[in-house]
C-alpha cells in the first residue's frame, strides 16, 4: 500500500470552505480564485482515492469519508500551526497568572492550557478558579495578570 501525504494547503482550503459554508467564500479569504479551489478539492479526493463530496441539491455535501476527513484536517493544520509557533515564539518565556470562571476553566482550560504549554514550554502559567467578582478583584489587586469573567456593569481597567 502506497503512502498517502496530505498537502496542508489543499486540508486548509477544504476546512476554510466547510467552516464559512463556502468554497467561494474560502477562495476570496485564503486570495485564490475558484478555479484553483476546485483544482485544491479535487486533489484531495485523488488523494484520499475516494469520494470526499456528494451533491445535495445545488450544493455539496461530505460524505462519510468526507466527515472523517475534516475532523483529521482540523487536527492536522492546529498541530501544524502549533508547531509553527513554537519554533517561532522559542524565546517568550515568564510566568502568567490566569483567572476564568467555573463554566470556562472546566471547558476551556484544559485543552487550551495544553496546546499552549505545548506550543510555550518556556511560559508558566497560574490558572484560579472564581467568581466574576472574586476575579476582577484580584486583578485590581495585582494578583492575577488578567481574568475572563462576566461585567457586572462596573468599570474596570481595560474590561469591555
Amino acid at each position: 500500500m502506497r503512502r498517502i501525504t496530505f498537502d496542508l494547503d489543499v486540508l486548509r482550503t477544504f476546512v476554510t470552505g466547510m467552516e464559512l459554508g463556502s468554497f467561494a467564500k474560502a477562495a476570496e479569504r485564503l486570495g485564490r480564485s475558484t478555479s484553483a479551489v476546485s483544482a485544491q478539492l479535487k486533489k484531495l479526493e485523488e488523494h484520499a482515492a475516494t469520494p470526499i463530496f456528494r451533491k445535495a441539491g445545488r450544493g455539496l455535501a461530505l460524505t462519510e469519508a468526507g466527515e472523517t476527513m475534516l475532523g483529521y484536517a482540523r487536527r492536522l493544520i492546529e498541530l501544524n500551526d502549533e508547531a509553527a509557533s513554537a519554533i517561532r515564539d522559542v524565546e517568550l518565556e515568564g510566568w502568567v497568572r490566569l483567572g476564568l470562571q467555573e463554566d470556562f476553566g472546566e471547558a476551556v482550560l484544559p485543552e487550551v492550557l495544553g496546546r499552549f504549554a505545548r506550543a510555550h514550554p518556556k511560559v508558566r502559567i497560574e490558572a484560579r478558579i472564581g467568581r466574576s467578582h472574586e476575579l476582577a478583584e484580584r486583578v485590581l489587586s495585582g494578583s492575577l495578570d488578567i481574568a475572563l469573567a462576566w461585567h457586572d456593569g462596573t468599570t474596570l481597567p481595560y474590561s469591555r
